[in-house]
């Protein structure tokens, strides 16, 4: 993703999806799927993170995801963070 182009709403949803389709490979994900119910481990959390972190450049913790293991939680905590970051980088 270009630096210049700032992800809209759905662009930031399709990679938090896609981040756990391409680790846990899985063709959908569903709101209520879990993390680990779908055989994540410590190992596919780098994996989402890393590629959260080079797609979105927004900073993720593994921590998050084993704390929010339901994806519809961890993608409104990615979510946010990616609007705190927009906003952190508009008011400089």
């Amino acid at each position: 993703m270009s630096d210049s182009v700032e992800p809209g709403a759905d662009v930031v949803a399709w990679h938090i999806t896609e981040s756990w389709r391409r680790a846990l490979g899985v063709p959908e994900i569903a709101d209520d799927d879990d993390f680990f119910e779908l055989g994540g481990n410590s190992l596919l959390v780098t994996r989402i993170v890393s590629y959260l972190r080079r797609e979105l450049q927004v900073e993720v913790e593994m921590l998050q995801v084993f704390d929010t293991s339901c994806f519809g939680e961890f993608r409104s905590v990615v979510e946010e963070s990616v609007a705190r970051s927009k906003e952190s980088a508009h008011e400089r």
